[in-house]
């Protein structure tokens, strides 16, 4: 039968895993705790060098534990922050693949031009690097200094061993899209990333005009860095989803791509070595195209300009007033008037919030709880949120009610439903010009060509300049891109100007050309 071991109370043993046991027994001349822990410096049979010593307190110095902080910095701060970066990056990529329907070779692309920006940044990565490292969500600032220059162009700063910041995930997933000739713009990678589509709002909010600036530098980086030339875009399937997106009618795809011709414009991306403007990216001078023929074929003014015949593409003219009620009526990205629109969820304002209904606070707050509280992280570790802090300030639903779950590809249908209805109701109220022949006669006249398609045309320097129904459109246009509306007034004019310089050498060459041809005239006449 098994002695019965005799425990004697003690301090803390604070052994293995900080032993909490103060009970001891005693085996073999040696002390242990109730675990088994053996108590080195103590023995307990008594020597004759202790005697007289009973009663005396013993204590065991504890190792010191080397302190870990959870705050990195130098070459390890740099490789973890980059693991973390790649860790979003594919996940974006996951969620264009499966939840959106791109092809899956997007991964691979994505992968390959993350591969090429690591290569010049492995000294950021070496532990005998004296080089300092920034890390920010935020995209790198441009100075009110650069916004300026956009308009008149600058020259692009080389800036290769910047650590990425976390909206160039965006930018390189779009290039991807580039360079597999997809026909994905701007402004869908825009509205994917805001309603969560693809992960990226809960780490930084996404303004307007920073993911095309993004994209702009980072093609330049490329083409710099590493000589890669981005193939074209893939403009005439860009611009049939833009027009049929926009309500307008298809005649439009031909008459824009015949003024793109004219300014020799193939939609490339740009070179480092020449200056840049908001209109060099591809995608911008497309839809800037896409404004001017509208305002060739189907101004604002409300003048009344006829055609020489029936078989006229430009016979059919848009009615504007019910352009704009169909896009305030349908509009595209809704979830109904008692619901908060998905992606604008981030914008919310302390009076938003003043003014909405029952329903419209179970939707923030739903989106809030999704985005910003992480109940896996509730009491589990020191700096998580305290249980007893969440329990006072519920933000789950009192009702007991559950959120309608998204469905990307019920709400992709429902988008392009809307689409349907927008066009059917456009192209139903188009009205028909005025056909007048051309008359030898009247050259000069009341029907010359002062009132023919592209007459009083009207250039829009600033916004003020904008009448209603262009401001609506523009507006429409700058929401379908990703842009703000200052910077795509700033962009078309940049493409207007090129238009004006082409009319003027047209003309010039044509004059000289009249001349030379008057003056064989006369010289075979004399």
């Amino acid at each position: 039968m098994p002695k019965k071991l005799e425990y004697t109370k003690g301090q803390r043993c604070g052994k293995e895993d900080n032993c909490r046991s103060t009970l001891y027994y005693e085996e073999n001349s040696f002390q242990y705790c109730k675990r088994g822990h053996l108590q080195e410096g103590i023995p307990t049979q008594q020597d004759e060098d202790d005697f007289g010593t009973q009663g005396r307190k013993t204590r065991v110095r504890r190792e010191t534990k080397e302190k870990v902080s959870q705050i990195y910095r130098g070459a390890t701060a740099t490789e973890l922050y980059l693991q973390s970066y790649q860790l979003i990056l594919w996940k974006q990529c996951y969620a264009l693949v499966h939840t959106t329907g791109l092809p899956a070779e997007l991964e691979t692309v994505v992968k390959d031009l993350w591969a090429l920006r690591l290569q010049l940044l492995k000294s950021k990565t070496d532990a005998t690097s004296d080089e300092d490292t920034m890390f920010s969500s935020q995209p790198q600032s441009e100075t009110e200094t650069e916004d300026k220059h956009e308009g008149v162009g600058r020259k692009w700063k080389v800036r290769g061993k910047i650590m990425p910041s976390l909206i160039e995930t965006l930018g390189l997933c779009y290039l991807g899209t580039i360079l597999l000739r997809l026909p994905v713009s701007i402004g869908e990678m825009h509205r994917w990333a805001v309603r969560e589509d693809i992960p990226f709002i809960r780490a930084s909010p996404l303004e307007l005009d920073q993911l095309r600036k993004t994209i702009h530098n980072l093609s330049l980086f490329y083409t710099h860095h590493f000589a890669l030339v981005f193939p074209p875009l893939n403009a005439p399937l860009l611009l049939y989803k833009q027009i049929r997106n926009l309500s307008l009618p298809i005649t439009l795809h031909l008459k824009t791509l015949e003024i793109s011709r004219l300014l020799l414009i193939t939609f490339a991306f740009p070179l480092p070595s020449f200056r840049q403007q908001i209109s060099s990216l591809p995608e911008i001078q497309l839809i800037c195209l896409l404004i001017i023929t509208v305002k060739l074929y189907h101004p604002f003014d409300g003048f009344t300009r006829h055609v020489r015949s029936l078989a006229d593409s430009a016979v059919l003219t848009i009615d504007w007033a019910t352009w704009v009620d169909v896009q305030s009526s349908h509009k595209l990205h809704a979830t109904g008037e008692a619901h908060v629109e998905r992606g604008s969820e981030i914008n919310v304002t302390e009076r938003d919030v003043m003014n909405m209904t029952g329903e419209q606070l179970d939707d923030y707050m739903d989106w809030y709880e999704r985005t910003y509280v992480d109940e896996s992280r509730v009491e589990e570790k020191a700096r998580g949120l305290p249980k007893q802090l969440l329990d006072m300030f519920p933000i789950c639903r009192t009702d007991g009610s559950s959120p309608t779950p998204y469905n990307y590809d019920q709400m992709a249908v429902k988008e392009q439903e809307t689409i349907d209805k927008r066009l059917n109701v456009v192209m139903g109220k188009l009205r028909l010009r005025n056909v007048v022949p051309d008359n030898p006669e009247d050259s000069a006249g009341v029907h010359g060509d002062s009132t023919r398609i592209g007459s009083f045309y009207k250039r829009y320097r600033k916004v003020e300049d904008l009448t209603p129904h262009a401001k609506a459109f523009h507006e429409a246009v700058a929401e379908a891109i990703g842009v703000r509306l200052e910077s795509l007034i700033l962009a078309v004019g940049q493409v207007e100007r090129s238009l004006v310089k082409w009319r003027e050498a047209k003309v010039k060459a044509d004059k000289e050309e009249g001349d030379a041809l008057m003056e064989n005239t006369s010289d075979n006449n004399a």
